[in-house]
């Protein structure tokens, strides 16, 4: 497996140098890759950003924010892909090996018009599949069970697959931790592990909410592909408590940092 750390949009534009900080930790990054990060960096600039990570493993999250990939009102949707193609373009500079992608559902809004939502927002993630040769993971955000990520994968190439949310999934699912695995299963790429009390997306470090870690690593430990943990908090210090849990509690996988030291 490999581990990566979140760095926010803010901190790509006011202090890059925190990529440096987390390589230094043996830790890759995820780029959060916010609107205002696509507007104000040049690809010369997303190429220097590459060169903070020094080989380190980077992956990338798409901008999510007014953005609708099943957008029934056309101009959101070309505004919605237009950003997506910007994303994979900037993920080819920074030679990327995942970006992750809101999927725009929410079941309030989604569920009444789903199937005209749906044919929408795969259109969209075949084509920006079409377009990217790594792997993109389809993050779960509000949904309350698996089946709409289910329904993504199952209709688009291997390359696609799952981001799976244990935080998101500690505040909005409504099914057992099992069954996210059972119908994801071998099409889970990453991992956003932080933690909450299960009222807000609050990104605590690991083991200082009720996520029910003990039961995700359970889970995990039955997968047998590769996958990536991207330690989903607000500071290098929470980043840094949540590989301490790791590091005590993963025992099923060799954790390898980027400097190759070895727990």
């Amino acid at each position: 497996m490999k581990l990566v750390a979140h760095v926010s949009g803010k901190e790509i534009l006011k202090n890059p140098q925190l990529i440096e900080r987390f390589v230094k930790a043996g830790l890759g990054v995820e780029l959060q890759l916010t609107a205002e990060v696509l507007d104000s960096l040049t690809l010369k600039d997303f190429g220097k950003l590459r060169r903070l990570a020094g080989g380190a493993p980077i992956t990338v999250h798409a901008p999510f924010i007014d953005l609708n990939p099943g957008a029934l009102d056309s101009y959101v949707l070309r505004a919605t892909r237009d950003r997506f193609f910007e994303t994979v373009t900037a993920a080819r500079v920074l030679n990327a090996e995942v970006i992750v992608f809101h999927t725009g559902y929410h079941p309030q809004k989604v569920d009444p018009f789903y199937n005209s939502w749906f044919e929408r927002a795969l259109e969209t993630f075949k084509e920006v599949t079409e377009e990217w040769n790594g792997k993109i993971a389809l993050e779960n955000v509000f949904d309350r069970n698996p089946k709409n990520l289910k329904n993504f994968i199952k209709n688009l190439p291997e390359n696609a697959g799952v981001c799976l949310d244990v935080g998101h999934m500690n505040l909005f699912s409504e099914v057992p931790v099992s069954l996210w695995f059972e119908m994801l299963g071998n099409r889970i790429y990453e991992f956003h592990l932080h933690d909450n009390l299960g009222l807000q997306d609050n990104h605590f470090p690991m083991g200082t909410g009720t996520v029910n870690y003990p039961e995700v690593f359970t889970q995990m430990e039955k997968l047998k592909q590769e996958y990536i943990l991207n330690l989903e908090n607000k500071t290098y210090e929470d980043v840094l408590k949540s590989l301490e849990i790791l590091r005590r509690n993963v025992k099923w996988r060799e954790i390898s940092l980027f400097t190759q030291t070895k727990y």
